[in-house]
C-alpha cells in the first residue's frame, strides 16, 4: 500500500511539474504588443460598422433621412428613404455621413447628415476556459482585462495567476486561404507564425491585480481578442483523469440501464409487474 501511495504521489507531482513546464514562464516582453500609451482613454481602434450593427441618421435639411434608424443587413447595406440602398459595411460613421450627404445633393441644395451608433452588435471578443460565463462579449472600445474577468467569473478550477490573452493576425474575420499548407498545419491545424502577420500572446496574473492592486497589465482589449482561463495544475490532472474514465463510466451506466429494462420486461412477462414498473421503464427508455 505504501509503495502504491508513493507511486501515486510521484505521478501527481510529475503531472504538476509537466503543467508548469508546458505553460512556460512569464515573459515581460510579451506585454509590449498589447500596451497602448499610458492612461489611454480608449483602445485606439477606429470603430467600423458591420452587420448587424444598428445606426441612426438625423438631418436638419433633408427631412426624408431625419430620425431614421437602420440595422446593417447581412449584405452590408442599409435602405434609406429618398436615397435608396447604401453600402456601409467596413465604413466609419463619418464616412457614412459623407456618403449620405453626397447622395442627398441630387435632391437638395443644402444638405447634411449625422450618423450615430445605436447598437454595437458586430465587434466581439471571446472568453473560454474555466469561467462561469464563457462565450462572446460585445466590444465597446473601453473593455479592460479586469472588466471582462469580473463579468466572466473564474471558477474554483481556474488558474488566476496564469490567464492567457491571444491577439490574432489580420484578417481576423472570415479566415484566409493558403495555397501550400505546412506540415504543422496538416498535423495540428495551426499555421506557423508569419513575421509579416504576427500573432501575440500574453500571460496575465489576475491575482496580482486583486491582491496587490498591480494594474500595469490591465490591458484594453480589441475586437476578436481571445481570453483563455486555463485550469490550475490540480484541476488539469483531475480533468485528464475524468477524460480517460468518462467513456468507461458511460458504457457501465448504459449496461446498467439495459439490465434494468430486461428485469422489468421479465416481471411483466411473468405476470408480476410492480406498481411503478411501467413508470420506471418509461423513464429508462427516455434516457
Amino acid at each position: 500500500m505504501r509503495m502504491k501511495a508513493k507511486y501515486l504521489q510521484f505521478v501527481v507531482l510529475a503531472c504538476l511539474a509537466g503543467c508548469f513546464v508546458l505553460t512556460g514562464c512569464y515573459d515581460a516582453r510579451e506585454v509590449e504588443a498589447f500596451l497602448v500609451k499610458s492612461r489611454a482613454p480608449v483602445s485606439g481602434v477606429v470603430y467600423r460598422v458591420y452587420p448587424p450593427d444598428v445606426i441612426s441618421i438625423s438631418s436638419r435639411h433633408v427631412p426624408e433621412i431625419n430620425e431614421v434608424t437602420q440595422q446593417v443587413r447581412p449584405d452590408g447595406k442599409i435602405n434609406v428613404p429618398l436615397i435608396g440602398e447604401v453600402y456601409v459595411a467596413g465604413k466609419t460613421p463619418k464616412e457614412i455621413e459623407d456618403l449620405l450627404t453626397k447622395a442627398a445633393e441630387d435632391y437638395y441644395e443644402e444638405v447634411d447628415a449625422t450618423v450615430d451608433m445605436v447598437a454595437y452588435n458586430s465587434q466581439k471578443f471571446y472568453v473560454f476556459g474555466q469561467v462561469g460565463r464563457p462565450g462572446p462579449m460585445q466590444w465597446t472600445g473601453r473593455d479592460t482585462f479586469l472588466d471582462v474577468l469580473s463579468k466572466a467569473q473564474p471558477t474554483p478550477l481556474a488558474w488566476p495567476e496564469r490567464i492567457i490573452v491571444v491577439r490574432g493576425a489580420e484578417p481576423q474575420d472570415g479566415g484566409s486561404a493558403t495555397t501550400q499548407p505546412s506540415g504543422q498545419y496538416l498535423i495540428m491545424g495551426v499555421h506557423p507564425p508569419d513575421k509579416d502577420k504576427p500573432r501575440y500572446k500574453i500571460t496575465i496574473n489576475l491575482m496580482a491585480m486583486v491582491q496587490s492592486g498591480d494594474l500595469s497589465n490591465n490591458i484594453l482589449l480589441k475586437p476578436n481578442d481571445i481570453i483563455y482561463v486555463q485550469p490550475n495544475p490540480f484541476a488539469s490532472v483531475a480533468l485528464a483523469v475524468e477524460k480517460i474514465f468518462s467513456p468507461i463510466r458511460a458504457v457501465s451506466d448504459g449496461l446498467g440501464d439495459y439490465r434494468e429494462l430486461v428485469r422489468q420486461a421479465r416481471w411483466i412477462d411473468d405476470g408480476q409487474p410492480r406498481e411503478d414498473a411501467g413508470r420506471e421503464r418509461a423513464t429508462l427508455i427516455a434516457r
